[in-house]
């Protein structure tokens, strides 16, 4: 079975067990948990049908990389990672993260979990870049990304709305020369 081990965590297949679990649905409904993922349709309360469809077309992609982040101490579903825009000729895939359960924000989960996969995309399938996106107000993320050798492309000034202000967007990426390894 496919799983790529971090310290504190360990990612799976994301697959239609995850979807039913309550606290996926759950997580996608608290406005603290997706406020800074950027996806507008989730600020209001998200219809189990949507999250269904989308979940499905990422799992069936070729292009998407969908993985369920469970923590290694409690082997709990926490949160997820998507690997997408993966280009296969130029060897560029972006990466998003999203950890649902608030117990564990703060403790290294993100930057364990992206080290995984970034290694994984490295390592196993030959990328030679990665890049991930991000709200200014997110600095925590900001900070993750940094660690794992990320550094700022560009900014986009005020295309994000949040919070009835409009914001920068960050644009970050990393080359396998410059990835910082957790792991």
């Amino acid at each position: 079975m496919f799983r790529l081990k971090g310290k504190k965590s360990y990612l799976l297949p994301f697959e239609e067990k995850h979807i039913e679990d309550p606290d996926y649905l759950n997580w996608l409904r608290d406005y603290d948990v997706i406020k800074t993922i950027n996806r507008l349709d989730y600020v209001t309360p998200v219809n189990i049908n949507d999250v269904r469809e989308y979940c499905n077309n990422v799992m069936k992609s070729k292009n998407d990389i969908f993985l369920a982040i469970y923590s290694s101490d409690e082997n709990k579903f926490i949160g997820t990672i998507r690997v997408n825009n993966i280009n296969w000729y130029t060897r560029i895939a972006d990466i998003g993260i999203l950890i649902g359960c608030k117990d564990y924000w703060g403790k290294g989960i993100a930057t364990d979990s992206i080290g995984a996969v970034a290694k994984y995309l490295f390592d196993i399938l030959g990328m030679r870049k990665l890049t991930a996106g991000l709200m200014d107000v997110n600095k925590s993320m900001q900070r993750v990304f940094e660690k794992l050798g990320f550094k700022v492309e560009g900014v986009m000034r005020k295309t994000d709305r949040f919070e009835g202000e409009y914001i920068d967007h960050i644009y970050m990426g990393c080359f396998k020369d410059e990835f910082k390894s957790e792991i």
